[in-house]
């Protein structure tokens, strides 16, 4: 089992120039990433990119892996942001309305830099890092859970979370291979995409 301390940041920097060091020292590794993939990256080219020494990386960060677990963390939580952003207008609604504002949502991060999140999915499964570490992904889920509680009366807690982390992966894995293909077109996508989880969810077991 991997040792998640390994993916911990060395300090929280106080000071804003440190703080101005860590973002220039994430968005170099993030253009690393998105430029040669894993199989480049490494902390010598990023701290070639971001214009600092490796000694002043390892200050903060004390190898790649915990570049990747500050990188993944950060979009966990942009993604939660988008969802509670997009799910904060009062009112009834629909679960495909629902659906399509959680869809929405996801489309619109996986796109803004996919190669990123592509090689992120790579770099985490190839070092072992537990996304859930971080504790994000689960309050994404969570929140998931939450509305469908409203859609699924009756439903079990248990069955809510399941039904939640399935879709997210749904969603995910769909945006990624999209992406893949080349150019898309977020409503066609947003449309298919919504259209499979209300059936998968359609065909949840009910009591």
């Amino acid at each position: 089992m991997t040792d998640q301390t390994a993916f911990i940041p060395r300090k929280s920097p106080a000071q804003r120039r440190s703080r101005e060091t860590v973002e220039t020292i994430l968005e170099a590794a993030a253009r690393v990433l998105e430029a040669a993939g894993p199989a480049g990256f490494n902390t010598n080219a990023v701290a070639a990119r971001a214009g600092v020494s490796v000694g002043s990386l390892y200050q903060y960060f004390p190898s790649k892996n915990a570049l990747v677990a500050e990188l993944s963390r950060r979009g966990a939580e942009a993604m939660l942001a988008a969802l509670e952003a997009a799910m904060a207008e009062d009112g009834a609604r629909t679960l495909e309305q629902d659906l399509r504002r959680i869809v929405r949502a996801a489309i619109g991060w996986q796109t803004a830099r996919p190669q990123l999140e592509r090689a992120l999915d790579q770099m985490e499964e190839r070092v072992g890092f537990d996304s859930a570490a971080h504790g994000v992904g689960l309050r994404v889920q969570t929140l998931i859970a939450r509305l469908l509680a409203a859609h699924l009366p009756g439903a079990a807690p248990d069955q809510l979370n399941e039904a939640a982390a399935d879709s997210l992966s749904l969603a995910r894995t769909l945006i990624d291979r999209a992406v893949e293909r080349g150019p898309i077109e977020a409503r066609a996508l947003e449309d298919r995409l919504v259209g499979m989880l209300i059936g998968y969810l359609g065909a949840l077991p009910r009591p």
